[in-house]
């Protein structure tokens, strides 16, 4: 008896140390680098530079319920600058004060482990809804053929920007927030966004679990674009008036959309839209079940939850897709081209 006593004791003591440690300290927490990744129609942005002053691993921190006075003491922090990063966090829309006066993001972070968790769910769910463009491909290839700026351009070298950034993505997200979220994004500062904070632990340029993404950069009467999955931290317009320099090559790789072609490119997208909005209405239930037993629904809303979680579906439908051979990505993982305003 005696001996089982003892089992049964260091077994407990096991269990007890195996709980108190299994939370991070912040040096692991904070072992990988973060990527900040936002999604605006029109091209809004937070106003401060979340790369300074530690804010988003202020983000990082508070979204896993470190107090402020441990913050503070890791980055060094005197007490009126973290209440400045506070506030200006609050006044760009990024945390929420909780009952207990603390603060919690209203954004997303996401570390490797939520990543993963909501991968797990998001990968299937991917995967059936990239039935959804093979069943309307041939009707996206005739309308491809309308598209002046392409006209040259066979459709598959084309295909990751036109199925997975304009069937999916980009241009398919207003019918998204119409239809299906049915409100705006919310408002931050002086613009409307989603945001997002992501662990990062590949290392190796490309973008955290990995996803697509787009980037923007305004000159002049012209918008640059990339779709793909690399950071790209350099300037999408690739010298000093390179813009001028692609307007009037008419050779070059590097599309440029007519006003006429983007109209194009909204019925494309608006393609499959009946579908998509019917496939995530048949799912909401479950959309809405997975977010209240997340870590986020004490933190971020449900919908921008499910902006993000959009993005994680339809990674997996591109990749189901490229391994069908209707989704061909070329070197070095994306695609520029420029809308004129």
């Amino acid at each position: 008896m005696r001996i089982k006593t003892k089992i049964i004791f260091y077994c407990s003591l096991l269990l007890l140390i195996s709980a108190c440690s299994s939370k991070r300290n912040i040096p692991e927490t904070l072992q990988n680098k973060f990527d900040v990744l936002s999604i605006s129609k029109n091209f809004a942005s937070p106003e401060i530079n979340l790369d300074e002053n530690h804010l988003k691993e202020i983000l990082v921190l508070l979204y896993n319920s470190f107090p402020p006075e441990e913050i503070k003491e890791y980055f060094q922090i005197k007490n009126d600058d973290y209440d400045l990063y506070i506030n200006d966090l609050f006044g760009q829309g990024l945390i929420r004060k909780t009952a207990d006066g603390g603060f919690v993001p209203s954004c997303m972070v996401i570390d490797v482990r939520s990543g993963n968790q909501l991968k797990k769910t998001a990968d299937s769910l991917g995967r059936e809804m990239s039935l959804i463009a093979i069943e309307r491909l041939e009707k996206i290839k005739n309308a491809y053929g309308n598209i002046s700026a392409l006209k040259n351009i066979p459709f598959e070298q084309a295909s990751s920007f036109i199925i997975g950034d304009v069937i999916y993505n980009f241009w398919q997200l207003p019918e998204i927030k119409e239809k299906f979220l049915k409100a705006e994004a919310p408002r931050r500062g002086a613009g409307r966004f989603y945001l997002a904070v992501l662990e990062n632990n590949r290392g190796n340029g490309y973008l955290p679990f990995g996803l697509y993404a787009n980037r923007f950069q305004s000159s002049g009467n012209y918008i640059a674009g990339c779709y793909g999955n690399l950071k790209g931290e350099n300037d999408l317009f690739p010298a000093e008036s390179g813009e001028a320099a692609i307007v009037k090559d008419k050779n070059s790789s590097i599309p440029l959309f007519s006003r006429e072609d983007q109209k194009i490119l909204k019925e494309i997208a608006a393609l499959i839209s009946p579908d998509i909005i019917n496939y995530l209405e048949k799912n909401r239930t479950l959309f809405v079940k997975l977010y209240l037993n997340s870590d986020y629904k004490d933190q971020t809303s449900f919908r921008e939850w499910l902006v993000w979680y959009y993005q994680f579906m339809i990674t997996q439908a591109n990749r189901s897709l490229e391994e069908k051979g209707l989704i061909k990505y070329s070197a070095p993982g994306e695609y520029k081209f420029i809308l004129l305003k």
